[in-house]
């Protein structure tokens, strides 16, 4: 099977905090919507909220998967984070090592 590096994602997600991110993490590696999860324990974010500049510390977390399942783990994480707006990014991947590219498909598949 060949890969090609457009079908890979990676999907960007911050969450309120370490719990979150793990569950999060969990389920969408468990369901199989992505082959891998990286929590990058604490992270610290400013953004405009409601008119308000705000500052705190968040968990982030690394998805690696498909295009194709993308619109699923979307929905996941939707159904299971704290936050009214989330940020869910996806992120194409340009070129990668094929073994790594393959991994990833065979494991969301």
């Amino acid at each position: 099977m060949v890969t090609e590096p457009k079908d890979i994602l990676v999907v960007m997600v911050t969450a309120a905090n370490q719990e979150e991110a793990a569950k999060i993490s969990d389920q969408a590696v468990r369901s199989r919507q992505a082959a891998c999860a990286t929590t990058i324990p604490i992270v610290h974010s400013t953004y405009w909220w409601e008119g308000k500049l705000m500052s705190d510390q968040e968990s982030m977390v690394l998805l690696k998967t498909t295009a194709d399942k993308f619109q699923a783990l979307q929905e996941t994480i939707q159904r299971m984070h704290s936050y009214k707006v989330p940020e869910i990014i996806a992120i194409p991947v340009a070129n990668g090592l094929p073994q790594y590219l393959e991994w990833v498909q065979r494991e969301t598949s």
